[in-house]
């Protein structure tokens, strides 16, 4: 049994997660498959005297959740948004201590992807406060990975949050 290039592709990327994130192999996404979810917890407290009198305490996240299209169309990519956005809805923090959560959806593409969902790609970005920004915000971003090209397109924002992961695994 041979490995094809995007199960090695894709392997490379969960295993380079793997060392700062909770990696959950095909996991779902509302109604959609994923291959997998990778999710980051960071809280921090300052305390005073014990740890009964928290003086501040900040909580950061992040998630990326990678799709394998199928067809690679605009309405799979629409869908993929819409139940991203929905997880987002249901899952959304409600700690007081939340300052952000970055979500990144990853629409991988086996073929060179369309320029109309690279272009949507690149401009699909969403910032909402919760609570009118008592409990911090949360922004979405989506990200076509054309395997062929091994090219990453999405909003300029949000690339750096998954730039580091990118590069370790793509071929010079």
């Amino acid at each position: 049994m041979s490995i094809t290039k995007a199960e090695r592709f894709i392997n490379q990327l969960e295993n380079a997660l793997k060392h700062q994130f909770d990696v959950y192999g095909n996991d779902k996404l509302e109604s959609l498959p994923l291959r997998f979810s990778a999710h980051y917890y960071r809280r921090d407290d300052r305390y005073m005297f014990t740890k009964n009198v928290t003086v501040w305490s900040v909580e950061n996240n992040q998630h990326i959740f990678l799709y394998e299209a199928k067809t690679a169309s605009i309405e799979e990519f629409e869908q993929f948004k819409q139940e991203l956005d929905q997880y987002i809805r249901q899952h959304k923090s409600k700690r007081t201590s939340h300052m952000s959560s970055i979500y990144i959806g990853i629409f991988l593409t086996a073929n060179s992807p369309d320029p109309i969902v690279e272009r949507k790609a690149k401009k699909t970005r969403k910032v909402s406060f919760i609570q009118w920004g008592k409990s911090g915000w949360y922004e979405r971003y989506l990200a076509v990975l054309s395997l062929p090209d091994q090219r990453v397109t999405m909003n300029k924002k949000g690339y750096p949050f998954i730039k580091s992961f990118i590069e370790s695994i793509t071929e010079n």
